[in-house]
């Protein structure tokens, strides 16, 4: 008689991590699909061939219209920032018209979109044999290792395939260089600075090198802590070398703080311009080393906040200084520059007839400002501090003002209106003192 032992069942965790791994090959697969789509809407987009819809000033290429409305049309459908839009389309198009190999193997589900954008992004600029090897060997080198490991081998490939166009990349890549600010949670926010990578590296060994003297000190600090730290503290207090730059700037920041809450017997939560709520501690520490204060008065009922009505043909400070408190941040859908940089827009063109009244200005980052007047974008105000955006392809998008208090509580109105009713009702059962009674115990 022959016995046969029961089957093992499968191990769950082995199970979930073979899910996840045919999972990444679906969406590898999918990507590839995706990477076709959007070439196929660049070819659609570039068969419209829109024009430049400005009036004045020097026009755009047909070219650089049909990128800038794609690329927008992307970021809002995607949800993506437009850089990473931006990267969408580049990676999508390079694999699609330039490097046929590596699309295949993303197609295969051998790869994943990250490793096809590292292919795709050091692509640029090879052309003919040089192209076709690098997209050959890099489909290869991709199967093996990850991501950042092929960054490394991407950059080899390419200097072997042109090796004398090294530092003309360089200059490029150098022109790039740019410092951004992302909000974190629980009032806190990522600074980065993306820089040659000799400075970016000089940059972090001042720091270990501070942090490490204050360590050696006895500081009790722990060194993340310290680099942190030390670096902070250069930026905001040390003085520039650069010649010409201006001495003894420091950094500015705005914070609104209800009056309730500054006093203590209030909830709201003060705002950081260009981040958010912050903390009661972080406000009261902010506000009491205050160098000015400005008061500004809010509907109560709605939050808006107030202002009057000055008519020019150049917005004056104080409508500026309104648009930018409603609309902290450029009011391009996605947009996250704040005001203060931004230009000053008459969403209704001035040359059409649009006023220059707060209900007509809103701030507008200087490149989005140009794609509202060189493209098919639409603005319109709604005169409640919305704005209504309609894009190209007729996708529409509604932008809400974020410099906005909450609107006084209910109870509070309820509160006063009892007050004023129980304060008529006793002025009305007052007893009427006539003259005569009045002067009844004057002795004159």
């Amino acid at each position: 008689m022959t016995f046969e032992s029961p089957p093992l069942e499968p191990d769950p965790y082995l199970v979930a991590l073979d899910e996840v791994a045919a999972l990444d090959t679906q969406i590898a697969r999918l990507s590839a699909v995706r990477a076709r789509r959007v070439t196929a809407a660049r070819n659609h987009l570039d068969r419209q061939a829109p024009v430049d819809t400005s009036t004045a000033g020097p026009q755009w290429s047909t070219a650089r219209v049909e990128r800038v409305e794609l690329l927008t049309e992307l970021a809002l459908l995607t949800r993506r920032t437009e850089y990473r839009a931006a990267t969408l389309i580049d990676t999508s198009t390079a694999l699609v018209d330039r490097l046929p190999a590596t699309l295949a193997a993303v197609a295969a589900g051998l790869m994943s979109w990250e490793h096809a954008e590292v292919i795709a992004k050091h692509a640029e600029g090879l052309e003919g044999d040089a192209l076709a090897t690098y997209d050959t060997r890099l489909a290869s080198l991709a199967v093996e290792v990850n991501p950042k490991q092929l960054e490394k081998k991407t950059r080899h490939e390419v200097e072997l395939a042109q090796p004398t166009t090294a530092v003309e990349r360089a200059e490029k890549a150098a022109g790039t260089r740019r410092i951004y600010v992302d909000p974190a949670a629980d009032g806190m926010a990522c600074l980065t600075l993306f820089a040659p990578a000799p400075e970016i590296h000089a940059i972090a060994d001042r720091a270990v090198r501070l942090a490490a003297g204050l360590k050696t000190g006895g500081d009790p600090r722990s060194m993340g802590h310290l680099k942190v730290d030390v670096l902070t503290d250069l930026l905001l207090n040390g003085e520039p070398s650069i010649p010409g730059a201006t001495r003894g700037i420091r950094g500015r920041v705005h914070v609104m703080v209800p009056a309730m809450t500054l006093l203590g017997v209030g909830e709201e939560a003060a705002i950081l311009r260009g981040y958010g709520p912050i903390d009661p501690a972080t406000a009261a520490q902010l506000t009491a080393e205050a160098t000015s204060w400005r008061r500004i008065l809010t509907d109560p009922i709605m939050g808006r906040i107030l202002a009057t009505d000055p008519r020019d043909y150049r917005p004056t400070a104080a409508m500026i200084d309104h648009a930018r408190l409603v609309h902290p941040e450029c009011v391009f859908p996605g947009c996250t520059v704040p005001s203060e940089q931004a230009d000053m827009d008459h969403t209704e063109d001035h040359a059409y007839g649009g006023g220059t009244i707060p209900e007509n200005l809103a701030p507008l980052s200087a490149g989005h400002h140009r794609v509202k007047h060189h493209t098919r974008w639409e603005f319109v105000q709604n005169g409640d501090d919305t704005l209504t955006a309609t894009s190209p392809a007729g996708h529409v998008y509604t932008v809400r003002p974020e410099g906005r208090m909450r609107p006084a509580p209910q109870a509070l109105f309820k509160a006063t209106a009892a007050a004023a009713t129980a304060a008529a009702a006793a002025a009305a059962t007052t007893t009427t003192i006539t003259e005569e009674e009045e002067l009844a115990d004057c002795p004159f």
